[in-house]
């Protein structure tokens, strides 16, 4: 069984009694919204034309959402029906990010991810959803697509039906009969000459719109739709720099040269720094929880095909392994060389882990195309190294390193760089998600020439690449500001990459 909708937008009117009938079947808090109607208008006075397009969850038969959450509180019935265990979901707000539909919100009374859930209660016992109930032209229609005799499988096998976000590849269970494309298209459509009966909320979303319509001229305009905010926001672009430089600590401090003894030193600062970055990451992510308090539910029910349960597991080793790694520095007691090329072993394979999962991860948030870039996760790599060789040079006053060790550390921040720069640069034109080019190049427009242009070139090129290599370079007493710089602008590299990913509208 697989239920789902077609929308016959030939009898739909805009008149929103899908929307209210759905808040109040399921009591959805004011300001959010289960299903809604969008409107788009075409051409000028006075010939214009107004469409509707009524936007939900597709009940995706690949669902984006279950895959990534992280402690299976999204699942998919034996009907098809995908759904919310409120029990256990912690308000990681990652299925957000997974779906290509703007579906899903968080109830901010009670810190839960909510959706439709096709009014599983009316539909366990033989009612139709409260929205196909009131539609007063009947343009909403229930059934299951696997019933060969139904009346949803009837008009499909008819054919002239679309469905949105097909490129996607989550198999969608809405289909739209004579639906405008613009309506189901956010890429067809721009918002910024403002809305009927509301105000628009300001923000990156309303910046990333206006810029484009003076880019280009849409097709047609958006004049009604209800906002859907950015839900990762600062913690997330902190989380990304405190686990490059815990990742990068350690792995910079490979290249040190010297003695056994003066190396062994140097890598157990490294170590500590890394241990204490790490545990700054682990705040940032649980913090930015809307339950927090529900945080151990990912070890205790963990979802193995979500990467935020696998790189919580990564994590976590990586902070056991430093901290073995402090313990074999400071007693010396693991008795063979073997046993201690282990250790070091291990602790360099899960710095690397922790640098580049976010990479595997990100590509699981389909919803944010900028996100599912191939090469993101060497990027990540590369931003490890850099945050890593920056941090080691901030604390050369302290370290007491050699000549060599303090000179190895500059070559591996300018060469980080030139590769930072290189995949920075790379971004922009190759290795573009597959069926999704178009979207993906507006998204890195607004980096590049957008909203986010100031902050990309002053701080992330300037500030964070730039400078810094010409005092490596020009200047050797300078590389502990020349580490600060770097921080400071592959920082803001991060927080643009995960505000922009947010900033164009996906439905």
């Amino acid at each position: 069984m697989q239920l789902g909708f077609v929308i016959d937008h030939s009898r739909c009117i805009g008149c929103h009694a899908c929307t209210v009938a759905c808040k109040s079947e399921n009591d959805v808090p004011v300001g959010s919204f289960r299903t809604w109607v969008k409107y788009t208008e075409q051409g000028q006075f006075p010939e214009v034309k107004r469409s509707f397009a009524v936007l939900r969850c597709n009940q995706c038969t690949s669902a984006p959402c279950v895959t990534i959450c992280p402690v299976k509180a999204l699942g998919k019935g034996a009907n098809g029906i995908v759904d919310i265990d409120p029990q256990a979901c912690i308000g990681c707000k990652s299925c957000m990010q997974a779906c290509p539909y703007d579906a899903l919100y968080i109830n901010e009374g009670s810190g839960l991810a909510e959706k439709c859930h096709f009014c599983a209660h009316r539909v366990e016992v033989g009612l139709a959803p409260a929205c196909a109930v009131v539609c007063p032209t009947e343009a909403i229609i229930p059934g299951d697509f696997h019933d060969p005799e139904s009346r949803v499988s009837q008009l499909r096998k008819a054919g002239d039906l679309q469905a949105r976000k097909t490129e996607a590849g989550t198999g969608p269970n809405v289909f739209y009969r004579e639906v405008t494309e613009a309506g189901i298209d956010p890429a067809l459509t721009n918002g910024a000459g403002g809305y009927l009966w509301a105000n628009q909320v300001p923000g990156a979303q309303l910046d990333a719109e206006t810029f484009e319509a003076l880019e280009r001229r849409a097709e047609a305009r958006t004049t009604y739709d209800v906002p859907h905010a950015s839900m990762w926001g600062w913690k997330v672009g902190a989380y990304l720099l405190t686990k490059s430089v815990a990742a990068g600590a350690f792995l910079a401090s490979m290249v040190w040269i010297g003695s056994a003894e003066a190396v062994s030193q140097a890598m157990s600062v490294a170590a500590a720094t890394g241990l204490l970055f790490l545990a700054l990451t682990l705040w940032l992510l649980v913090a930015d929880l809307k339950r927090p308090e529900r945080f151990l539910f990912i070890l205790l029910r963990p979802n193995w095909d979500s990467w935020l349960v696998r790189g919580g597991v990564i994590l976590s080793l990586y902070g056991l392994f430093l901290v073995l790694w402090l313990t074999v520095a400071a007693w010396d007691w693991i008795p063979t060389p073997a046993l201690r090329g282990f250790v070091v072993f291990g602790t360099v394979l899960l710095a690397a882990l922790s640098a580049i999962y976010t990479g595997w991860l990100f590509g699981q948030a389909k919803g944010r195309v900028l996100w599912l870039w191939k090469p993101f996760v060497w990027h990540l790599l590369v931003q490890a190294l850099v945050a890593g060789a920056a941090i080691l040079l901030v604390l050369t006053p302290v370290l007491d390193l050699s000549d060599g060790q303090a000179r190895s550390l500059r070559w591996l921040l300018l060469g980080s760089l030139l590769l930072h720069a290189l995949f920075t640069r790379l971004k922009e034109h190759v290795f573009l998600p597959p069926r999704r080019e178009a979207e993906y190049l507006r998204a890195v427009r607004l980096i590049t020439h957008g909203p986010f242009a100031r902050r990309h070139v002053w701080l992330g090129l300037v500030v964070g690449m730039i400078l810094p290599a010409l005092l490596v370079t020009l200047w050797p007493a300078g590389a502990p500001l020349a580490g600060l710089l770097a921080l400071v602008g592959l920082w803001s590299e991060e927080d643009v990459f995960v505000r922009a990913g947010q900033a164009l509208p996906i439905s």
